[in-house]
């Protein structure tokens, strides 16, 4: 009997440890980190925070005390996808190269990575599709940051005598907008879709080339 007791009080310690170390290891990342397995293995119509905290071995208080329910950790972990899924655009910030050159591979950059992104991650590319229906907060950001980024090398072109607008935020918006259309997955199988980039990219070039 008195075995039997050792033993239990033996399993209660080490239970209690386990759950000290899970309350010890569980960060914001950590659980980005599963959200992404979850979407990815129950898809984004079934997976839920439940899932979440099933995964990591944790209750649901655990997981709101770094996220206030579902739609904060699902708009983390969207906002995340979507910035490790543009990085390869500040590489190309940093080419040594003239202005239309960086504006040509960047928007190509732009227009591919969401395509690639359903072909290579289409649970979290349907995550996305979901969130951008639902609530435009995060989708918004993420659009100012290509904005920014395309205003980059419009600056750059000015600079080098090569472009030239009234405005540089005006015309990188506009450059946005014209290409926009191609991150949406209507466009993704037109056997016509890379020619269509092409022009398309040229003709924005053409348009802010300096007249002079």
């Amino acid at each position: 009997m008195k075995q039997k007791n050792k033993h239990d009080t033996m399993k209660n310690k080490n239970e209690k440890v386990m759950i000290n170390l899970n309350k010890i290891s569980l960060d914001k990342e950590t659980i980005l980190n599963e959200t992404e397995k979850v979407i990815r293995r129950h898809g984004p119509d079934k997976a839920n925070i439940s899932d979440v905290a099933k995964s990591l071995k944790v209750s649901h208080a655990a997981i709101y005390r770094y996220y206030n329910g579902k739609a904060a950790l699902w708009n983390a972990v969207t906002e995340r996808w979507l910035t490790q899924l543009h990085a390869s655009s500040n590489d190309i910030l940093k080419e040594d190269s003239p202005a239309d050159i960086k504006l040509c591979h960047l928007l190509e950059n732009f227009a591919e990575a969401k395509r690639l992104s359903a072909i290579n991650d289409p649970e979290m590319f349907a995550n996305y599709l979901k969130l951008a229906s639902n609530s435009m907060e995060v989708i918004e950001k993420a659009i100012e940051v290509g904005i920014n980024r395309i205003e980059k090398v419009i600056l750059q072109g000015i600079a080098e005598g090569i472009f030239f607008a009234e405005s540089s935020h005006q015309a990188a918006k506009s450059v946005y907008l014209a290409t926009h259309v191609f991150i949406n997955p209507k466009t993704f199988e037109d056997p016509d879709r890379k020619q269509d980039i092409k022009s398309v990219i040229n003709l924005l070039l053409k348009g802010l080339k300096n007249p002079n």
